[in-house]
Formats: structure tokens, sequence, C-alpha cells
């Protein structure tokens, strides 16, 4: 049970109808006819897996991709009758349960196949994983050939998809990613003249969407690009048109110490006082800043500095704000007036990814769905 905005002023304020205007600007940098499988793993990147759904089959996404079996089976119990993609994450015993579900396993070793083929009585989609150069999960592509070609041989197994990962977030990472690209698409290429034609073969993500890079694949598979959460380095241009789904997270002064004349923080105050405190602290999934880094909130549209956190509530610099008033807003992430706090200066301050920041905030606090808006 999540705590009211009474006892727990602290929340997070969606704007679920970004991924419309997401979903549009991703579509107009692909070719006709290449199709989306929207990755909605760790809970949709921490905004709410059944809301995102929600507005994801509305846009006319009929596959997605998970690698956590309780999202699936969570999709499964909402009544959502798309196509799953399990991304990996389980063991050849593992898959009698998938199967039971409806959900698409990927097969990334050749006991996985051989799962498949024993689980089932009828022919049964798979999706094959390659790995072109990350190094984590796939058969390797030197050998993929011969591994892809004994899977699409084995009894009551249907090799419907081929799919490799090749994230990146700067120059150096591209380079690597289009070459990557282009083994996979002669992979691909190979396997159809050997007479293993695939439907759905997939080879770019967010990184390879937003860098504009191509490659002869029916399918891509963005993540964090549909929420958007940019994945490259600010170096890169092309990601503005992607609205965070995430437009905020917000919480109320509940305490104000107007005297701080014998206070712990009054050193680093920047003026006499006063202080504030409010209810987000390390359980909410607040880091504290590194060694020579400082964050803020914002109050009134001014940043207030960040003196300390504990375990339930962190204390702010009120010095620059005229008779601060318990219970007014204040600003963790998003807008305020004329001044912002992005996702990607949290992560900054705390020395993470951006990707971190979502998750240490998952399921911590309550959402609130903005109203429909457009742009």
């Amino acid at each position: 049970m999540k705590p009211s905005l009474l006892t727990h002023p602290t929340w997070m304020e969606m704007d679920y109808a970004a991924l419309d205007g997401n979903l549009a600007a991703l579509r107009r940098r692909l070719a006709p006819g290449v199709g989306v499988i929207a990755s909605v793993k760790a809970n949709a990147y921490g905004h709410g897996l059944i809301e995102v759904m929600r507005r994801l089959v509305g846009t006319g996404i009929d596959t997605v991709a998970t690698g956590a079996f309780r999202d699936a089976l969570a999709l499964r119990r909402a009544g959502f009758d798309v196509d799953i993609l399990m991304l990996g994450a389980t063991l050849p015993e593992g898959i009698p349960e998938l199967v039971q579900h409806r959900l698409i396993p990927t097969v990334h070793t050749i006991e996985l196949a051989h799962a498949v083929s024993s689980a089932v009585h009828e022919p049964t989609r798979v999706y094959v994983k390659i790995d072109c150069g990350h190094g984590r999960l796939g058969f390797p592509l030197a050998g993929a050939k011969a591994a892809v070609e004994a899977i699409a041989a084995l009894p009551n197994v249907r090799v419907e998809g081929i799919y490799t990962h090749l994230p990146f977030a700067d120059a150096k990472g591209q380079n690597w990613a289009r070459e990557g690209l282009a083994r996979f698409d002669a992979l691909v290429a190979a396997l159809a003249e050997a007479g293993v034609r695939i439907p759905v073969s997939q080879g770019r993500a967010s990184a390879a969407i937003v860098a504009g890079l191509t490659d002869a694949c029916t399918a891509v598979c963005p993540g964090g690009l549909l929420y958007g959460k940019s994945p490259l380095d600010r170096d890169f241009a092309g990601s503005d048109e992607f609205r965070p789904v995430l437009s905020a997270v917000r919480t109320r002064l509940i305490h104000i110490s107007r005297d701080v004349s014998a206070s712990r923080h009054r050193p680093r105050l920047r003026g006499g006082g006063p202080t504030g405190v409010v209810p987000f602290g390390r359980c909410d999934g607040h880091r504290p800043a590194l060694p020579g880094k400082a964050g803020h909130m914002l109050l009134r549209g001014q940043p207030v500095p960040i003196l300390a956190i504990s375990l339930e509530h962190a204390v702010l610099d009120l010095s620059g704000i005229e008779q601060p008033r318990l219970g007014e807003v204040v600003t963790i992430l998003g807008r305020d007036g004329g001044s912002r706090v992005t996702l990607d200066d949290i992560a900054a301050w705390q020395g993470v990814t951006e990707s971190d920041v979502l998750m240490a905030l998952d399921e911590r606090m309550p959402r609130i769905e903005l109203e429909s808006r457009s742009g």
C-alpha cells in the first residue's frame, strides 16, 4: 500500500500522452514497413508498466519486449493480448512456464532451443539472440549461422525473429555499432540464402535510431527513447523532439527551521537560514551528490541547495527564499517557473546514469497522470 499525499507528500507527475508524440517522432525516422517492438523492461523503465502499456496499445503497438517474467505475467493478468518477447533471463527449466503464458522465448544457447522443442507439441515461435560484440547474451557471430540453422531444424521450433543489441553513447561507440549492424545484416542475408528466412530481424535500438544509423532489418526495438530519455551523450543532437514521460517529481515542505544558530548545517548555508525539510530521503531513492558536486531542488522557481540526506528526509537551504511556508511545493525533478532540474542533472550530481535515477525512484511514490496535452 502506497502512502497518501497527506501522510507522505512526495509524488511523480506522469505525462503518458508524451508516449504518443515520442512514437510518432520515432516512426518518422523509420523506412516504410519497419515495425516497432517496444521495450517495456524494468516496469517500463520505471514509468509504470500497465499505464504505459495502455498507451502503447492505443498507438498500434502489438509487440513488446521485457526481460522480467513478473512484468510479462502482469501484462497477461491485466488482459493484454499482445506478443511479448522475453529478452532472456531464464534457465532451460523455465521454458515451460514461458510458453504456458504465451510468451515468446529468446534462444541464446542451444540448451534453451532444445528446451523449447521438448516443452511443446506444436510449432512454437522463438527469437534467436546474436552477440555482435556487446558481450552479454547471444550466439557469438562467428558460429551464429550454423547455430541458427540447427535451431530452425528442431521439431516444433519456429524461428520467427532474430536480433542483436548494440548500445552506445558516444562517437566511438557509434562506429562500433555501425560495423556491428553491417555484420548482422550479412548474417541474416546468409541465412536467407541458405533457406532460413526469418520474418523479423532487429538490430537498432534507441541509440542507433537517434544517431541515424541504418540497417536492412524489418524492426527496431526502442527502449529509453520511448520515454523521452536520450541514450546519447550531450554532444549528440537529434533527441530534442522526444518528451519525457516522467514530467516531474515533487514534494512539500514539512518543516522549517528559522533559527539555525546551533545547526550543524550552518557552515554550509548561503545566509543565516532558514532551512527546510522535505520527505524525500534514501528510502525514496534519493542519493547524495558526489564529493565536489552540489545538488539542488526548486522552490518558487529558485534553486535551493540540498544540505543533507537521511533515510527519510532531505534538508534544504532556504536562505534565498523570503518567508517560506509550510506545505509549499518543492520540485525535485522537472520545471518550476523559468528553472528546471533534468534527469541528466540529477544523474551528473550523483555520478550515475539516467536509468539508475529512474530505477531508484521506481515504485517508491504515487504516480499522478497529467491531463493529456499536445506537443
